[in-house]
Formats: C-alpha cells, structure tokens, sequence
C-alpha cells in the first residue's frame, strides 16, 4: 500500500515539476501523466500495508492505515485536480487553496506516524514514512503559497521543491515496493 502510493505520487510530483520549470511545452501531456497517475494511486487503497504491519490486531493497526488512506484519497485527488487544470486550463488558484488541505492533512500524519511508529517498528520503517510524510507536507505548503497568491516568484523555488520531493517520496516508494525498508 505505502510503496505503490509513495511511488505513484513521487512520479506526480515529478511530472509536475517539469510542468512548473517550463519544459512541458504543453499543459496536455502533464494532465494526462498525472491525471492517470492519480487514479493508479487510488489502487494503493484496497492493498494490504507493507510497512504498517502492526501486531495484526488492535486499534493501532486501524489507525495507522485510517491516516495513511486520508493521505493517499487527497493526494489522489490532488493529482486528478492538477489533471483537470492541464487539460481544460483552470485558473491555477483553485489547486493552490488545495495546497493548504493538503499541507494539513500530511501534516497529521506526519505527527502521528513520528510520536506512534517510532516504539513499534524499525527505524527504517517510521523513519521512511515521516520522512516522505514531510517531503510531502512542504511541497505542499510551497504549492499554496506559489499558486494561490501568486508569488510568481516562487516559481523556481516550486518546480525545484517539486523535482526533489517528488524524486524523495518517489525512492521512499521504490524502496518499501523493494524491501529494502522493512
């Protein structure tokens, strides 16, 4: 579940940030690749976790996975919205305002997963989820204040946020799907 949503997500935040540098000539191509994206994304719901194994039984198993699909349903429908403003060329202050929930929403997760993973799991495990929990909280945040005030001159500063966070969550992704963060 966590590997194919961190590396699903990273390949958005990826895309998207070639969008914001301008090496996309066209909005289209990116909308498409992360429109399809996101709605892959959605799959990493009915997985079973990789890393949030728990003991199997208890409240803490349900939460852990409750915070980790609230993160995956709003990425996802980050990546749709981002889909729909490349295709049709919404205003970019809609997914920007977006930012906020988003910043929000990582920002539980982040609380939860670095005060409740570290006593039950490896320093591998609840280090790989708070890590790419955070990359994702500051993309996110940078994402608001970019496109929903319009900083334009934050514009580098985003696709370059975007390129690395996207490349962190991406290998954090890569490394749950590989085993090597167990």
């Amino acid at each position: 579940m966590e590997g194919i949503f961190f590396a699903l997500i990273g390949a958005v935040l990826f895309s998207q940030s070639w969008h914001v540098l301008g090496l996309y000539a066209e909005g289209r191509m990116m909308a498409i690749f992360t429109g399809g994206l996101g709605l892959l994304g959605l799959i990493a719901l009915w997985q079973t976790p990789q890393l949030l194994t728990g003991d199997g039984t208890g409240a803490d198993m349900v939460a852990e996975t409750t915070i980790l699909k609230m993160v995956i349903i709003i990425w996802a429908a980050y990546a749709v919205g981002v889909a729909a403003n490349g295709l049709w060329d919404f205003d970019e202050r809609a997914i920007g305002f977006y930012g906020i929930f988003l910043a929000a929403g990582t920002a539980v997760s982040i609380i939860y997963y670095a005060e409740e993973l570290e006593s039950r799991y490896s320093n591998a495990a609840w280090l790989g989820m708070s890590g790419a929990t955070l990359a994702l909280t500051a993309v996110a945040t940078i994402m608001f204040f970019y496109q929903a005030f319009g900083f334009h001159v934050l514009r580098l500063v985003t696709g370059w946020s975007l390129l690395i966070g996207g490349s962190v969550v991406g290998l954090v992704g890569l490394g749950v799907i590989g085993t090597v963060i167990t």
